[in-house]
């Protein structure tokens, strides 16, 4: 329980440090910025699946999959706002960097629905804790590119007089979830092979008669 307890303040802390030197605007150590969101990310994930693993409060299959509903529903919601902004807010450069997020969201949102429909190991085993890892990574990844977006779409540099402050302000609040981008997607993507190759294998195989 301390080592889990550990592992969620030492993320909390690597992704507190690279949100400030992002937000900051430095650029002195762009891959230590993002090799600190990248691993706070991981470690706050893997602490709070630990610390839920290892919970005495029985098991309900079915509440983690109505939590993935949840969170996609949610997710659905901000991309659907955020795509929104793009088409009809966004303006110059602003429509461009808005896009670039909402697709980096809708591929993390497309990986959590493929993986929570199409995944379903034992529940209470090693894969089953992983798949509560990825799907958090993708869920929280969608998040933030969807706020990014939306904060991208009100804030356009050659076009200050059409600078939306409300809505540019989101920008900065979505910019934390970039290790869940990092770490999310690339682990979303490789995860999603190997269950698509398991899937097929297993109907290739002969059915007993």
């Amino acid at each position: 329980m301390r080592s889990d307890r550990l592992l969620i303040s030492a993320g909390g802390v690597c992704l507190l440090v690279g949100a400030s030197t992002a937000l900051a605007g430095s650029s002195s150590f762009p891959l230590a910025t993002v090799g600190l969101l990248t691993l706070g990310a991981v470690l706050l994930v893997i602490g709070l699946e630990r610390a839920r693993s290892r919970s005495d409060v029985p098991r309900d299959p079915a509440r983690g999959e109505r939590l993935a509903r949840i969170a996609f529903t949610i997710d659905a919601v901000l991309g659907l706002a955020a795509l929104t902004a793009a088409v009809f807010v966004a303006v110059g450069d602003a429509r461009g960097h808005a896009v670039f997020h909402l697709l980096t969201g809708v591929i993390g949102l497309g990986l959590f629905a493929g993986l929570a429909s199409r995944w379903h190991p034992v529940p209470g085993s090693g894969v089953a804790l992983f798949r509560g890892m990825v799907l958090t990574l993708l869920a929280l990844a969608a998040f933030g590119s969807f706020v990014e977006s939306l904060g991208g779409a009100g804030y356009d540099a050659a076009n200050d007089a059409r600078r939306l402050t409300l809505l540019a302000s989101l920008h900065p609040v979505g910019v934390p979830f970039g290790g869940f981008v990092m770490t999310g997607i690339p682990i979303g993507i490789v995860t999603a092979i190997l269950v698509l190759i398991a899937h097929v294998m297993h109907r290739e195989q002969p059915q007993p008669s």
